[in-house]
This record gives structure tokens, C-alpha cells and sequence, in this order.
């Protein structure tokens, strides 16, 4: 059931229609299947820093505690150390939610009116991926390609927690609720967006990006074995936020077309 309060707030024409269609159309971005990814990673030899350990640590407690398996080699899997990572600038976070944003839209089958009233208010055309331009572009775009799209909702979730807008990251055991994430944007001009977003420490990002590196390590794992995904966890929003927080470390200076969900 979505927020009852929502109907309440007054929202330009164009944003109403906006939200009105994605509320209509909110379910049935639930059912979608995720294409799957192997693992990709080779085995690490690394002697870890103190900070390194502390977020395995607490990472490994948090999967205990759920009943998550944690990964037994005490020298790999890890993320880099704080002091060797350089997080994405608040202007760059900005700029791909607002992306992604526009993406899950398109991916539910918003009128082509309203998308390119989103694109002149938000200047969207640039702050799209290669990729991302090539669907937005697309006319008839594959299924797949709807799925995958539709999937980023999650990614603008982890983007608007990245920025302030959310409090936490829930137990990632279902789908973010995109109405409310999506209404974030929409009632915000760009520049309110911008400058009301309140970005997150380096730690409180690399904690994050430690504990879904060890939540997708458990649920690839499990899939080799033919096995469900542990803790309830949902595979899809759990790879969705590893893409999204390995993107947020500059993680193998990868773009985000090409971020590697390595485990």
C-alpha cells in the first residue's frame, strides 16, 4: 500500500502526472527476473589495515546476526582502504540520481511528453550514460532492456541515501519503495536538489560498500550451489546496490556502464 499522504502535496501539472503513473505502475516493477553475473574476481593476498578489518569485522557480525554465511579466506575480499579511495564528487552523485531517475521512468512506460519535460527541467540528455542514452533514444527498446532499467530504482535509492535524502539502508530483503524515492526529485527543482543534498562521510560509504560486497559474496555462492539467496536477501536489489556502491568508490576506476560487481 503506498503513503496515503501522497495525493496531498501539490506538485506542478507535469509532476503529478509523473507520480500518478508511477504509483498506477508501481507494482509491477516487483516481478521483474535480474539477468545474472558470474563471479569475476580472482583470489587476493591482501595484508588488510586496521580499517580494512574493522568494517570485515563488522560486516561479518551484521551476516552472523542474519544468518548470512561470511567468506572464510582471511586475506581477500575486501574493499580498499580509506585512505586509498576517492569517493565521486556530490556534483557527479547528483547528476546520476537524477539519471537513473529518469531511466526507471522511461522503464515503466511514462508518456514521451512527460520524459521530455523531465529532460528540460533537469538537463537529463547530459548526464546520461552511453548506454543510458542509447535507451533513452530507443523506441522500441528490448525487454531486457526495460528490466534492466527498471532495476536502477534501486541504484537511485542507494544515490539518494549516498546524499542525505534517506535516513538508512533497510535489510535489502525487498525493493525500495519507488514511489516515495522518486517523489524526492519531483518536487525539487534541480538546484533545491543539489543544493539540499547533505553527502555522506568516506566511512559511512565504504562501511556500506564492505557489507554488500559480503551479502553478494553470500548470494553468488549460494546460486553455484543451487541454493536461495540466505537471510531472505533479495539477489537483485542486493547486486543493484553492489553496482551502485562499487560506482560510489570509484571502485577499479570503472564507469558506470562498466562498474564489475566483483566478489
Amino acid at each position: 500500500m503506498l503513503n496515503a499522504g501522497l495525493n496531498d502535496i501539490p506538485l506542478s501539472m507535469t509532476r503529478f502526472f509523473i507520480i500518478t503513473f508511477l504509483v498506477l505502475t508501481l507494482f509491477s516493477c516487483n516481478n521483474n527476473s535480474k539477468v545474472e553475473t558470474p563471479i569475476t574476481k580472482p583470489v587476493e593476498n591482501i595484508t588488510a589495515t586496521k580499517d580494512q578489518q574493522d568494517r570485515r569485522t563488522n560486516s561479518e557480525n551484521f551476516c552472523k546476526a542474519h544468518n548470512i554465511p561470511v567468506y572464510a579466506n582471511p586475506t581477500a575480499l575486501f574493499v580498499d582502504p580509506e585512505d586509498k579511495v576517492t569517493i565521486r564528487t556530490l556534483d557527479e552523485v547528483v547528476d546520476r540520481a537524477l539519471a537513473l531517475c529518469y531511466i526507471g521512468l522511461k522503464s515503466e512506460g511514462l508518456e514521451q511528453e512527460h520524459l521530455d519535460k523531465m529532460n528540460k527541467d533537469f538537463n537529463i540528455s547530459s548526464k546520461l550514460s552511453p548506454l543510458e542514452t542509447a535507451y533513452a533514444r530507443s523506441k522500441q527498446p528490448t525487454e531486457q532492456q526495460k528490466t534492466d532499467a527498471n532495476w536502477r530504482y534501486e541504484s537511485l535509492h542507494v544515490m539518494l541515501w549516498a546524499l542525505g535524502f534517506i535516513d538508512s539502508l533497510s535489510y535489502p530483503d525487498q525493493m525500495c519503495n519507488v514511489a516515495n524515492d522518486v517523489k524526492i526529485i519531483h518536487d525539487l527543482t534541480e538546484k533545491q536538489f543539489r543544493q539540499k543534498a547533505k553527502f555522506r562521510s568516506k566511512k559511512e560509504i565504504l562501511d556500506q560498500a564492505d557489507l554488500i560486497l559480503r551479502l553478494d559474496w553470500a548470494c553468488v555462492n549460494a546460486r553455484l550451489k543451487n541454493q536461495p539467496a540466505p537471510g531472505h536477501l533479495d539477489k537483485g536489489v542486493v547486486f543493484e546496490r553492489h553496482h551502485s556502491l562499487n560506482w560510489l568508490i570509484n571502485y577499479l576506476n570503472q564507469d558506470w556502464d562498466n562498474v564489475t560487481t566483483d566478489t
